[in-house]
């Protein structure tokens, strides 16, 4: 009988001020590349994890929203230092 193991890792981001922290933990590594308008302009990768894998530490007080087209994903942006570390997509 073989067991297939998962290996999670644990990290930590925020923006460039930090007042914006948060903690991820990842099993699944594949990225991927929006085709977006602000994604492209950005030059972002998506690195799509579970929202009950995701941590806000700090800074929810400080974080703005940013919708366009149909307004279902949510980018956020640090209000101080205006550095969006993470986003809410559409679908995961």
């Amino acid at each position: 009988m073989s067991t297939s193991q998962t290996r999670q890792s644990v990290y930590e981001g925020g923006c460039h001020c930090g007042a914006v922290r948060f903690r991820v933990t990842v099993s699944d590594y594949r990225v991927q590349d929006c085709n977006c308008s602000i994604c492209r302009k950005k030059g972002f990768l998506h690195l799509i994890i579970p929202a009950e894998n995701f941590t806000l530490l700090s800074g929810d007080d400080r974080l703005s929203t940013y919708t366009f087209n149909t307004g279902i994903a949510k980018h956020l942006f640090c209000q101080v230092c205006g550095v969006h570390s993470f986003y809410r997509p559409r679908a995961s």
